[in-house]
């Protein structure tokens, strides 16, 4: 199926964007990769009557490493990231889960912004974001804030962006030499939404643990007493057997209905990934 038309509008800046979609209210859409947006278009999901396009503005594709934390733009590309063309923050978890993105032609054209912005609950990054303690920094008519990633679902494909503002960049914390993570999920194939999802980082130096659960029917799910009782004792062998993970999450609501079996898999890889491995 075709497009329903519409206007284009390409900017050069984040100010510029915001000040189109200030003008132009919920009429309009931002572009960022368009991996997701375009195919909803396509299928007349999402009718947009302008549509605003982010991938020339060139100060969402910078780059600052920092001492404690990395700021990533939030049009740079899962493929940059892949390719270890941005300072990685936590030992190469970023270009791992980049890597795991479907194949090389949406790698190419998604970006980390756009992927955060869709809030899919099924997709990489909102999950391995939370996990990171990320921050979205965002832009609008009224300035500039900060959003902590674990405020910024308030429900599945929802984000708490407001009216004519648009992320610019996503700041991730540096781990320290201690620190150890892991991310693992369930697909049936590379190109399908995932099944289930779990990421561990778990850095003593910092003194941050910290579980969560993604491929959900709502935002991704941080497992906080578990991630207490990773800070007080690491997992034995015994603990990251199947049965065993099953046990640590059967009673998280937000997995009642599904395949519990799928998420405690994810889990237990993630849990030996950082542990173990």
């Amino acid at each position: 199926m075709d497009t329903a038309l519409f206007d284009y509008v390409r900017v050069l800046y984040a100010e510029e964007a915001v000040n189109v979609l200030a003008q132009y209210g919920e009429q309009a859409a931002v572009l960022a990769g368009g991996q997701s947006l375009i195919p909803q278009m396509s299928l007349r999901s999402s009718i947009p009557h302008v549509l605003v396009d982010l991938g020339q503005a060139i100060d969402l594709r910078a780059i600052e490493a920092h001492r404690d934390h990395v700021v990533v733009g939030a049009m740079v590309t899962h493929a940059m990231i892949e390719d270890g063309l941005i300072p990685d923050p936590m030992t190469g978890m970023l270009s791992y889960v980049a890597h795991g993105i479907a194949h090389r032609g949406v790698r190419n054209r998604g970006t980390l912004g756009g992927s955060a912005c869709w809030a899919d609950p099924c997709a990489d990054w909102p999950t391995a974001l939370i996990a990171l303690d990320a921050t979205v920094m965002a832009l609008s008519p009224d300035g500039r804030r900060a959003i902590p990633m674990t405020a910024f679902y308030p429900d599945a494909f929802v984000t708490a962006l407001g009216p004519a503002e648009i992320a610019t960049a996503l700041t991730v914390p540096r781990g320290s030499k201690l620190a150890r993570w892991g991310y693992y999920k369930v697909t049936r194939t590379v190109s399908e939404s995932a099944d289930a999802i779990a990421a561990v980082v778990f850095d003593p130096e910092r003194d941050v643990s910290r579980v969560v659960l993604g491929g959900l029917k709502c935002p991704p799910v941080i497992l906080t007493d578990l991630a207490d009782e990773l800070r007080r004792r690491r997992p034995g062998a015994d603990a990251l057997k199947l049965d065993a993970c099953k046990a640590m999450i059967e009673h998280v609501p937000a997995l009642r209905d599904l395949n519990l079996h799928n998420y405690a898999f994810a889990l237990g890889r993630a849990l030996r990934s950082a542990f173990v491995s």
